[in-house]
């Protein structure tokens, strides 16, 4: 890696995506492999952070997992490096207990839930989850009624999700905690089952990208691992670089450490997380169901490095419980 030319990157994520390259950055993994972070923005649609990597204006994107797909179709150069994170596992809240959502069954499921669209126009990712939550437990498309609460960032969402089940509205709301307030109006929350989805902090660029950018590619794959590495044997250290503000060229944000320790060390999409990504897509952009949904990925950066050996010498480096602790609940 120290033949490379230091690169400077420009980052956009989504969500909360932000928090791996912080501590990458923080701990010095980056600087290790020659790269820093010129820029660390944040976008709050999928368009806003597709049009700058399509113009050029940043390397790649952490955590774009539904969109990309479309632009496969549509014979783009877009290209996934890596997926650290497979499942997500839901929580609804309902009037009466119940263990499953098989109990509910045998009638039209009433469901308040955030709105299917978010201010672009896109099927949210979120509310895409709990679509096929609910398809999963084998419900059919006409026996669900989905009742928009507004989006979940708005002020009154949880509020109003708590009241659709406390009348009957709803039978069950998805988007809201097991707070004070679900106990107080006396209503129960569930646990779902895991649902494998992409949803972790992808990396998502451009070919045009990577023939630009010297060592790009394997440069970002092994910074992923070494961070998620990093986060398992420092946690302490890890979490003490996000809580601290260190004067870097972007806004630091912080996270939680323990989010990236229970990445895996080898950050390989599943099949099922990018088979259910790629339906959520198609649902919105049928021309979609034309190209493969592996066409997207481009694990061979990722394989190489497995391969030579360094992701087994990481983990053979983690103390004993922390391999353990990967082996049961990590590696999602």
């Amino acid at each position: 890696m120290s033949d490379y030319r230091p690169l400077a990157l420009n980052i956009i994520f989504r969500a909360s995506h932000s928090t791996l390259w912080e501590l990458a950055d923080k701990a010095g993994i980056l600087g290790s492999l020659r790269l820093s972070i010129n820029s660390l923005e944040f976008a709050e649609h999928s368009m806003v952070a597709e049009e700058a990597l399509f113009g050029g204006a940043v390397d790649f994107v952490a955590g774009n997992h539904i969109t990309p797909y479309k632009w496969v179709a549509q014979g783009k150069p877009i290209v996934c490096l890596a997926s650290p994170g497979n499942a997500v596992q839901d929580r609804i809240v309902t009037h009466d207990p119940i263990s499953s959502l098989d109990e509910l069954k045998g009638k039209t499921l009433r469901i308040a839930d955030s709105s299917l669209h978010d201010a672009t126009g896109r099927v949210g990712h979120t509310r895409g989850n709990h679509i096929l939550d609910v398809l999963r437990a084998g419900f059919e498309e006409n026996e669900m009624e989905w009742l928009d609460m507004g989006q979940s960032t708005e002020t009154n969402f949880q509020r109003d999700t708590i009241e659709a089940v406390r009348t009957g509205k709803a039978q069950i709301g998805f988007g809201v905690g097991r707070g004070a307030s679900v106990q107080g109006e006396g209503l129960h929350t569930l646990q779902l089952p895991r649902l494998p989805m992409v949803n972790g902090t992808t990396l998502t660029t451009t070919y045009e990208t990577l023939q630009k950018r010297e060592g790009l590619a394997e440069r970002l794959v092994k910074a992923l691992v070494l961070t998620i590495h990093y986060a398992r044997v420092h946690p302490d250290e890890a979490q003490k670089f996000l809580d601290t503000k260190m004067g870097r060229p972007y806004p630091e944000r912080g996270g939680r450490a323990v989010s990236i320790a229970r990445y895996p060390m080898r950050p390989y999409p599943t099949t099922d997380g990018v088979a259910n990504a790629y339906e959520l897509c198609y649902r919105q952009y049928p021309e979609t169901q034309d190209v493969s949904p592996f066409a997207l990925w481009d694990m061979h950066y990722l394989r190489a490095l497995d391969l030579s050996g360094f992701i087994d010498e990481l983990i053979q480096e983690q103390p004993e419980n922390v391999r353990e602790a990967a082996t049961v609940s990590w590696e999602g």
